[in-house]
């Protein structure tokens, strides 16, 4: 299923960061606990490139697990 989710900025994946803390904070699994922790890290690099230049527009793969981290908090519009 294709989206039709635009990168919303820094603010965007400042959402999906609290998004996936939350999340890593009720797991038990330490597998899935490893992978939130890496999507977690992904997140903050991002972040900070996009909050360092704000025309920096992360690629489309990136984009796609965004709105992904969104739409599991019901953040995606």
């Amino acid at each position: 299923m294709q989206h039709d989710y635009t990168f919303g900025g820094a603010e965007s994946i400042n959402r999906a960061i609290g998004i996936l803390v939350a999340l890593d904070q009720q797991q038990v699994n330490a597998m899935v606990e490893l992978q939130i922790d890496s999507a977690i890290e992904e997140c903050e690099q991002e972040y900070e490139k996009a909050t360092a230049d704000p025309s920096y527009v992360p690629d489309k793969e990136f984009i796609v697990r965004l709105d992904n981290y969104l739409a599991l908090g019901g953040e995606r519009p």
